[in-house]
């Protein structure tokens, strides 16, 4: 926000968070306050800031250095001993407003102190017939609810200034990449039946269920939030067609959240993007190998692939997918210093391979495979050795993690994850300086976050050890179905074995070679299988019987060699068209598109009530991913140690504050809604909770009891003390790099 370099800079970007985060939960305490006047109840004060008061102002006192609380006890206490002034008239304080507005020490938010309503204290009740005791239990529920109004109210304006003015944003509502099988894929267009199914590339989502669709970013909470059983509708806009179409899907539950997923990615630029700080120059380093871009730099752009322009990395992919294995030339755009200059890169497409789903330990993981054949977990042999830690090496297979021999790359992080915060044994396989693998045993200490300290490879790539196969999952038509409309609706999913079960007998087996030809990982199996049915399969045969070279696990023998035998594959006629259908990709399949940056747009409202309305939209959004949040923080999806607490706000918020003014309102309306949906979760420390014990007061006709109140309380308190002294550790750890 302040153009200014430097601690200095800085400085005033955190000065501007803080009166921002301030001014959030001045707001809301406003509320309160003025639904405790509107209610009649007796408001004691009200604080701009926590801590010792500094000024205050009285009705009637006048302004005061500190708190004028004493001058107007013993005003009372002089009433109550029947005191009189010089004219002989009774001492009366009833000119004297009972509220004091002051400005304390610390002035980040602020407080309201009604009589006989505190918090921390349920026991600090009052007979008199303006307490918060004597007020009506609807008339409380408004003032409990008022700072959350507050909240969402700002929240509201905040983003209709925003969009007023123009949010530079990233993520159009556009479709990128759709997923094979997903249901953006079988989503069919129930208006115009001649359309064909599934959702295409540069389709427009502009509302979900009838909801409207800015952002990729209210797209998400969108579909994870919609109704299950029944079809979800789309409004899609697609070049060529005058008039929105409407497209039907039936939504599945991803397996690595468990929420409710379309299947696609949104749309991304091709432009790599500008990375910062030695450690994020130094990932994209060891990325930029394994997806063929060697020598690019952040900022470079593609222009053109073979001469023909390209608007996405999607486009080299498709380029790669109908060029087979022919090399590609990509044109590319570097920005520098005093001039812009371009280059020609040639990048080799490489055999595509297929995703799965695989069940871990009772959870599901997504994993890249062949006809079931899985690459051991390895450390990625690009990485760099001090960013490798506990005596591994780049390029290392593990061959066990603890009881787990030859794991994959799901099943070793699952492993090493579940034995936090302990030493663990692991074995694994590292290449001498003559070229053989030899087994290294190793103790290493998992961190609290359960890692250990390396990059993990996509082994699929590097490595011809496979991991023992394990089922995968596949989605069958419902047995219960009673047409074909019902089935394509009704289905269900079930792990079943791979034709890879019947090849390997032992976890840690080397492919050699698949018929002639030798395999040095999963993508030349891919060869192999073409190779060796290509003529078969031109003659139509039904099944095919490959001879695979298979090294039976290590340990290597004295004398270097490693023990080989030959099995049989044999593949169905689907196995071949399987693999067949894969075609070509780019390194790193379609994960080559996610190093590049996401299409930006500048997300501006038409007019003033256009603004209005996106605001109220946004807001609606806003609240669903702060539920979905919490919903994934009960899954286990998102962890704690992922919240931020204060201290990880303030230092957000200060690199947001960097970003322009613009930026900050909406970085304020989203921290507004926040303590909104916070402060309304059904806890006794905050507003919720005390909402509920109304209802029950309301309902009952009697409050729930000071013991019970005082219990809750405590332990509300404890839960929210603990979480924030957790979560500011975290933040604190971050901040530092420990």
């Amino acid at each position: 926000m302040f153009d200014i370099p430097g601690p200095m800079g800085t400085f005033f970007n955190f000065l501007t968070i803080a009166i921002g985060f301030g001014s959030i939960i001045f707001i809301h305490e406003l509320g309160h306050f003025v639904a405790a006047k509107w209610a009649g109840i007796r408001v004691l004060a009200f604080s701009i800031g926590f801590g010792n008061v500094l000024c205050s102002y009285r009705k009637g006192i006048g302004f005061r250095k500190g708190s004028s609380d004493g001058e107007y006890k013993q005003l009372l206490n002089a009433q109550a001993a029947g005191a009189t002034t010089i004219e002989g008239n009774t001492q009366s304080p009833s000119a004297i407003s009972s509220t004091e507005y002051r400005l304390s020490m610390l002035p980040l938010g602020g407080y309201v102190k009604m009589l006989g309503q505190e918090d921390l204290n349920p026991e600090a009740t009052s007979g008199e017939s303006d307490s918060y005791q004597n007020c009506s239990v609807p008339k409380r529920m408004v003032v409990i609810c008022a700072g959350v109004v507050m909240n969402l109210i700002m929240a509201a304006v905040l983003f209709v200034i925003v969009f007023m003015v123009g949010l530079n944003s990233s993520s159009p509502a556009k479709v990128g990449y759709v997923g094979e099988g997903s249901p953006a894929a079988k989503a069919i267009a129930i208006d115009h039946p001649e359309i064909a199914a599934g959702l295409a590339r540069e389709d427009r989502i502009l509302s979900v269920n009838g909801n409207t669709i800015y952002s990729y970013d209210d797209l998400l909470p969108e579909i994870a939030m919609a109704p299950q059983n029944r079809p979800t509708q789309l409004l899609i806009e697609r070049a060529g067609y005058d008039e929105p179409i409407v497209f039907e899907t039936t939504l599945v539950k991803s397996g690595e959240l468990g929420l409710f997923d379309l299947g696609i990615d949104p749309s991304m630029s091709t432009t790599i993007p500008a990375y910062s700080g030695v450690e994020l120059l130094g990932r994209w380093a060891r990325e930029s190998k394994g997806f063929g871009l060697n020598g690019f730099e952040p900022g470079d752009r593609i222009l053109a692939a073979n001469g023909v322009a390209v608007h996405s990395p999607f486009d080299v992919l498709d380029l790669a997918k109908a060029t087979q294995n022919a090399p590609i030339t990509l044109q590319v755009e570097r920005q520098g210093e005093y001039a812009t200059k371009t280059f020609e890169h040639t990048i080799n497409p490489v055999p595509a391979l297929q995703l799965a789903t695989i069940q871990v330990d009772g959870k599901v993981a997504r994993t890249q495979h062949l006809l079931g054949l899985m690459g051991v977990m390895m450390v990625n042999p690009n990485a760099d050795q001090a960013h490798t830690k506990q005596g591994l090496v780049p390029g290392d297979l593990f061959a066990k993690i603890a009881n787990i021999e030859y794991p994959t790359n799901a099943q070793g992080i699952s492993a090493i994850q579940s034995h936090r915060g302990k030493p663990m044994d692991i074995v694994v396989l590292r290449t001498d300086e003559d070229g053989i693998l030899q087994r290294v045993k190793l103790t290493v200490e998992v961190n609290p976050d359960g890692t250990v300290g390396f990059w993990p490879a996509n082994s699929a790539r590097y490595t011809n050890i496979v991991a023992a196969p394990t089922p995968i999952e596949q989605t069958l038509e419902s047995d219960g179905a009673e047409s074909d409309a019902d089935a394509d609706a009704e289905v269900k999913s079930e792990f079943v074995d791979t034709p890879a079960s019947q090849l390997i007998e032992y976890p840690g087996s080397r492919i050699a070679a698949v018929g002639d030809h030798l395999v040095a990982n999963l993508r030349d199996v891919h060869l192999g299988i073409l190779k060796a049915t290509n003529e078969a399969y031109e003659a139509g045969d039904e099944s095919f019987d490959i001879p695979v070279t298979i090294q039976l696990p290590l340990p290597v023998q004295p004398d270097g060699s490693i023990p080989t035998t030959t099995s049989t594959w044999t593949l169905t006629r689907a196995d071949v068209e399987s693999v067949r259908e894969l075609g070509w990709t780019l390194p790193g399949g379609n994960a080559f598109a996610s190093v590049f940056q996401v299409e930006q747009f500048v997300d501006k409202a038409d007019g003033p009530l256009s603004a209005i309305n996106r605001g109220l939209v946004k807001s609606r959004t806003t609240m669903l991913q702060t539920y979905l949040t919490f919903l994934r923080l009960f899954q286990g999806s998102v962890k704690v140690e992922h919240l931020k607490g204060p201290v990880g706000i303030a230092h957000l918020g200060t690199m947001i504050a960097s970003q322009g003014w613009v930026r900050v309102l909406f970085f304020m309306a989203m921290i507004s809604i926040n303590l909104a949906v916070i402060n309304f979760l059904p806890l006794p420390i905050v507003d919720g909770g005390q909402f509920l014990m109304l209802l029950y007061e309301g309902i009952r006709g009697k409050p729930v009891s000071i013991v019970f109140q005082n219990v809750t309380t405590l332990a509300g308190l404890a839960l929210i003390g603990t979480i924030f002294i957790f979560v500011t550790f975290n933040d604190v750890k971050a901040l530092f790099g420990i």
